[in-house]
């Protein structure tokens, strides 16, 4: 029987229609308007292009000069096949169509997860706004692998939420699923907490409860089918627990700011308004459970806020119509319609404009001319660059010249080597050249923003510059040098970052 609460008439079911069609529109051309590479990016499409090649996935790193771990268990490899793989078959678009792809069919999973819970489409699209600016960072940039996992968790919520309801059949997809989602991101360890949060729930109902345990021990012993093993969970967990505190993504989230996470401090207090007025009411101990865990995440590292915008996409609908039932029926469809119209103004003519499918990488956030001199001089060697630059310079260079860090972090490099990269670019400690005093460094890529480093520091260990704007500069050895300036004076041809081809 259907709840007489969340019923429309005819003419406010046709705004909302209206209201979620501009609504998917204008997420999408706002996804479209991000479409700088993020540095990590790169190294997800080397070791693609290293298993396309080879036929087998890297066991060890060999892209590094700096010491490294002794195995290499790539938790993101899957990804990297995948984005690889569109790029090669489809061109770089295609990674945009991804990203995109992904983001809206994630939310449109958590509104079946929703109207499950019999939540009405007017609050759902107004609570989809601050979900959507919540969820948005994960997105800002081409794409990462993380995107997979966004999906892959509402998906498992939504096959939860039926399997509580007496279905089976979701079981048959939440174990698959599990498979994929391990081979391609850690982040399937949110998925394992879900599920087992639900088994619980089901134990302590007395319903469903053999089906969800079934599904859980399934779902953990799929996380074991990769190209480790077992041994993968002997990396992963320390990984986890890693403390990352150089990077700013894995900081704590702080109470106030203008950053890209303004969405989750909104959606957040809504949060806490909503279940204190209505929970009484709604009592969904589990959608509770989870929106604590969620939100208790994103705290802790701010990456994780997009978790909770898709959790309270499914569980808090309930809490606000239990709180304020008698003022949701008199929000007219049509009104929530020009909401959604105002936002769509705004976006065509803040986002549109300048929304593209094709990826870039400019010269203005990445060393690219300095990249193009190596690659037309044909360089071999070592290459110390700063640590958000180094799956850029893997991409572009190996295997000719290898690394001294990049942005695969605990997967490859153990603590002492990060340490070293960063004393080294911010002249910090008294070793701070122990890079160039232990290992032989052919060329250095200067970040001239926010390194340390003075010109004598280099020239006094026998570099000298070959080229630099005011955002980067190259400097080689004084043995090779002469060759790569006469190489930038030339004016090297432009290379695409994603076909790696010369252009014009």
């Amino acid at each position: 029987m259907t709840d007489q609460r969340f019923s429309q008439p005819a003419t406010d079911r046709q705004w909302l229609v209206l209201a979620a069609v501009f609504g998917l529109f204008s997420f999408a051309f706002v996804l479209a308007y991000h479409h700088m590479a993020d540095g990590d990016l790169w190294a997800r499409l080397a070791v693609g292009a290293a298993v396309w090649k080879n036929g087998a996935i890297p066991r060890v790193d060999t892209y590094a000069f700096t010491p490294v771990l002794s195995a290499w268990i790539d938790h993101e490899w899957g990804a990297g096949v995948l984005f690889y793989s569109l790029l090669k078959w489809f061109g770089p678009s295609a990674l945009m169509i991804l990203k995109i792809a992904t983001a809206l069919t994630a939310l449109l999973v958590c509104l079946a997860a929703a109207r499950l819970k019999g939540t009405s489409w007017t609050v759902l699209l107004l609570l989809a706004l601050p979900c959507g600016l919540t969820i948005l960072p994960a997105y800002v940039t081409v794409v990462r692998s993380h995107v997979l996992t966004y999906l892959f968790f509402a998906a498992t919520l939504l096959c939860l939420e039926l399997m509580m309801r007496g279905h089976r059949w979701p079981a048959a997809v939440i174990v698959p699923l599990m498979l994929i989602w391990a081979n391609v991101h850690g982040g399937f360890v949110v998925g394992l907490i879900v599920i087992a949060v639900y088994a619980v729930a089901a134990i302590v109902i007395r319903k469903s409860a053999v089906i969800m345990l079934v599904t859980l021990f399934a779902s953990l012993a799929m996380t074991c089918i990769n190209p480790y093993g077992i041994q993968f969970w002997t990396y992963l967990v320390p990984a986890l627990a890693h403390p990352r505190t150089n990077i700013s993504e894995w900081s704590p989230m702080p109470i106030f700011g203008t950053d890209p996470y303004i969405g989750f401090r909104i959606l957040f207090i809504i949060a806490v308004v909503a279940l204190a007025k209505g929970f009484k009411k709604d009592r969904s101990w589990v959608g509770l459970v989870i929106l604590v865990l969620t939100a208790y995440a994103a705290w802790r590292h701010r990456r994780h806020a997009p978790f909770f915008g898709l959790a309270a996409m499914i569980y808090l609908g309930p809490s606000l119509e239990a709180g304020w039932e008698q003022g949701w029926k008199k929000v007219p469809g049509v009104a929530v319609f020009a909401v959604y119209g105002l936002l769509s103004a705004y976006v065509c003519t803040q986002f549109l404009p300048r929304a593209s499918l094709r990826p870039a990488a400019p010269q203005d956030f990445y060393p690219v001319a300095e990249m193009n001199v190596l690659t037309q001089a044909q360089a071999e060697g070592n290459l110390a660059v700063p640590f958000r630059w180094g799956s850029y310079a893997f991409w572009r260079l190996a295997p000719r010249i290898k690394i001294s860090m990049d942005g695969r972090y605990e997967e490859t490099y153990p603590d002492a080597t990060f340490s070293m990269n960063h004393d080294f670019f911010y002249h910090e400690g008294k070793d701070w050249d122990r890079l160039l005093r232990d290992y032989r460094v052919d060329y250095i890529i200067v970040e001239e923003r926010s390194t340390k480093l003075k010109p004598e520091d280099l020239r006094w260990h026998a570099f000298q510059r070959v080229c630099s704007d005011d955002l980067t500069s190259l400097w080689a050895r004084r043995e090779v040098a002469p060759y790569l300036i006469g190489v930038a004076t030339n004016h090297p041809p432009k290379v695409d970052p994603f076909t790696l081809q010369s252009v014009r």
